[in-house]
């Protein structure tokens, strides 16, 4: 039962909705618990969900043979008959559409096209250099910059910090995680980003970003000091350097001396702790 929960990555869902609800409530402020609920936020976390649900199953459904190369323990959805992945895979499609359909037209063409989206790019576009990574990467951006057709008394500047700041870590993590599977990859036929142009140039991409993200980062934390004062400032500065910051610089620097398979699985893990902090980040606002 377990091993079959592991395929939902209840863990990411949790965060995903979590992201979603504090931009929500934390970055307008006129926002109440009440206005949250009734601006349709309940139907956004369950679109998103269901889209991020159908990627995390199909993604699966196709990697049965490279999994087996690239993880200890492959998903346990190749154990499950192909209709049971499929009777899933429908569940989460419809949930998606249903959330759209009640949340308007905007909604359900951007449902609509994540899951285009993720079909494509576990089907196909994965294994085409960066396009893959920019389409996760887009979603993810998505997935917060969204808020901002829920309200228009949300803070467009603090979404939009929060919107980048997500795709550009999720676009680092994926090159990332694409050198940590690539002999696997490579062995299946995939032509991702370091097996066409070699691990190196995947790392330089890889740090230049970060060093273009860490650079936005200061720029956006010092226009955002007019919404503190005092000793809440310092805190959220201090906050912003300790656990966002700093672990990204780390990781830019440890690229660079990056050789083994478990240094790209550390770093890896490093980048969705970053994920999680700078969601964490919004409840200073």
């Amino acid at each position: 039962m377990l091993d079959y929960l592991k395929i939902y990555r209840p863990l990411n869902l949790f965060f995903m909705g979590l992201a979603q609800f504090f931009c929500a409530y934390y970055l307008d402020r006129f926002a109440t618990l009440n206005s949250v609920i009734s601006s349709g936020l309940f139907w956004l976390v369950i679109g998103t969900i269901s889209c991020a649900l159908f990627g995390y199953w199909i993604n699966d459904y196709y990697d049965q043979e490279r999994d087996i190369q690239n993880k200890k323990r492959p998903s346990y959805i190749a154990k499950l008959a192909p209709i049971t992945v499929y009777i899933h895979l429908i569940i989460f499609v419809f949930a998606a559409l249903l959330s759209g359909y009640f949340m308007g037209s905007w909604f359900l063409i951007l449902f609509i096209f994540s899951v285009l989206m993720l079909f494509m790019y576990s089907w196909r576009l994965k294994d085409i250099p960066v396009i893959g990574n920019v389409i996760i990467s887009l979603l993810s951006f998505y997935s917060i910059y969204s808020i901002i057709m829920l309200t228009s008394s949300v803070d467009g500047f603090l979404i939009l910090h929060f919107s980048v700041f997500s795709g550009l870590v999720t676009f680092c993590r994926e090159i990332i995680k694409d050198i940590e599977d690539m002999e696997g990859d490579k062995n299946y036929g995939s032509k991702t980003l370091p097996i066409v142009f070699g691990i190196k140039i995947a790392n330089n991409i890889a740090y230049l970003i970060l060093l273009f993200l860490i650079s936005m980062l200061i720029f956006s934390y010092s226009y955002q000091s007019q919404y503190f004062q005092g000793v809440h400032q310092y805190l959220f500065y201090a906050y912003c350097l300790i656990f966002i910051v700093l672990p990204l610089y780390k990781v830019a620097i440890d690229l660079r001396h990056a050789q083994k398979k478990s240094d790209y699985t550390h770093l890896s893990l490093l980048m969705k702790y970053i994920i999680f902090t700078g969601i964490f980040s919004i409840l200073f606002f």
